[in-house]
């Protein structure tokens, strides 16, 4: 939609997408006084349209702390789990324990309607957000130069609305309608290795030791993992996490879900006499890629922006970490300190130095975890070295908490290591 520049603007910055890149963005704006309008078309008491991992570690907390939304918003919504365990096949088990990171020593299992509900009800505090939600956004208006200058929405069937401002944002997930209207190009792009995804919550899932504070990954080394995440409320999510040129759904997603639970008598173990409750999402040939993160008048945020496996559970980090540097580099050009270009050329360098080296990681652990089939020797050797080493152990975790850069963790050092003190615990048992 192309119109004349007319009047006073709306606002300084319009966002579209109130989950957790638009509204800590909204946020982060509003505690600068910045005029900020953040819609959303869903009524924010609702699961996103497109599942993601359910997981928040103790590095987004930290940048939730930033923008003043309390622990104890979002923890009464959660299930604190302190210890993850994998259970490889019916090779060996792995217990891993949450170091302290960012002064915490635990991770949140979420419900996401509720988590993004509390990120939302955070803007009332801000005199400068206007939060409107129930909205859709149907277009950008641009000038005459191509330049945009505002959006096009709805409410519900009401008559379209014409909003006008500095700035717009695309924080609208995976399937971002701003980047398509946008035309945002694809910058990188991964297609060989992607995963197929299914979550339902469930209920009555038996767990052994840790009780419900511990998430459990059951691996197979063949192209499909079952992944069991915590919840509030007594429930567990369980994902089925398989290799896309394996995941033969013909038309029944949930039938294929079930039928991979049913394959492993480990999983059935876990579910017996437990049901399936809440609904039943997913996600098929899930996309790694990222886009240009804008244009004249316009930038995107969070999956709008980046999108990657779920396997690492780095989504909610990913958006918080991109909204805090869009925020400093908008502030500048806000004040009219610096064009909008500069702004928006500073912003896609430090989100790729941000974000890149854990999206290759994730793409490297993608590859190898599902794709890559070792033999039983190696798992029942080298693999079960390092996942029971407390050392290997402790630096994986601090990998996935951003404590340690992702593409300095794993070391030769560390995997010379990880083998030595293996063999050596293998003759202690033997001679035992």
């Amino acid at each position: 939609m192309s119109v004349e520049p007319a009047g006073a603007l709306d606002f300084e910055v319009v966002i579209v997408g109130g989950r957790p890149a638009g509204a800590s963005l909204a946020a982060r704006l509003g505690a600068r006084g910045v005029r900020v309008l953040v819609i959303d078309k869903a009524e924010l008491h609702s699961q996103p349209a497109v599942p993601s991992c359910p997981v928040v570690y103790p590095s987004a907390m930290s940048l939730l702390d930033e923008i003043g939304l309390a622990e104890g918003a979002y923890a009464g919504v959660s299930s604190r789990c302190e210890r993850l365990t994998v259970q490889f096949h019916t090779y060996f088990e792995a217990p891993f324990q949450v170091p302290m990171l960012f002064g915490r020593n635990y991770v949140y299992g979420i419900d996401r309607a509720r988590f993004d509900h509390a990120l939302w009800a955070h803007l009332e505090r801000y005199p400068s957000v206007t939060a409107r939600r129930g909205f859709a956004f149907v277009d950008l208006v641009r000038d005459a130069d191509g330049q945009v200058i505002g959006i096009e929405g709805q409410d519900g069937d009401g008559p379209k609305e014409t909003i006008r401002a500095r700035c717009v944002v695309g924080a609208d997930g995976r399937f971002s309608l701003v980047a398509r209207r946008a035309g945002a190009k694809v910058t990188e792009d991964f297609p060989d290795h992607t995963s197929t995804a299914y979550f339902a919550d469930w209920e009555g899932i038996r767990f052994d030791g840790g009780g419900d504070r511990t998430a459990q990954i059951y691996a197979t080394g063949r192209g499909t993992n079952v992944m069991f995440f915590p919840m509030p409320d007594g429930r567990v999510s369980v994902c089925t996490h398989v290799r896309s040129d394996r995941a033969n759904v013909n038309g029944d997603a949930e039938g294929f879900y079930k039928s991979v639970l049913q394959r492993y008598d480990w999983v059935q173990g876990r579910l017996a006499g437990a049901r399936q409750v809440g609904p039943f999402v997913g996600l098929k040939r899930i996309g790694n890629r990222y886009v240009e993160a804008g244009g004249p008048g316009w930038a995107l945020v969070g999956d709008a922006l980046h999108q990657k496996d779920p396997v690492d559970g780095q989504g909610i980090y990913d958006a918080l970490i991109e909204a805090k540097l869009l925020d400093e580099e908008l502030a500048p050009f806000l004040a009219g300190e610096r064009p909008f270009a500069a702004a928006l050329a500073a912003y896609q360098r430090r989100v790729h130095e941000a974000t890149h080296p854990m999206f290759l990681a994730t793409l490297d652990r993608l590859k190898r975890e599902l794709y890559e089939e070792p033999p039983t020797l190696v798992i029942r050797t080298l693999i079960r070295w390092m996942l029971t080493d407390p050392e290997y152990q402790d630096r994986f975790m601090r990998f996935l908490g951003r404590d340690l850069p992702p593409d300095k963790w794993m070391t030769p050092a560390l995997m010379r290591a990880c083998v030595a003190r293996g063999v050596a615990r293998d003759v202690r048992r033997l001679w035992a």
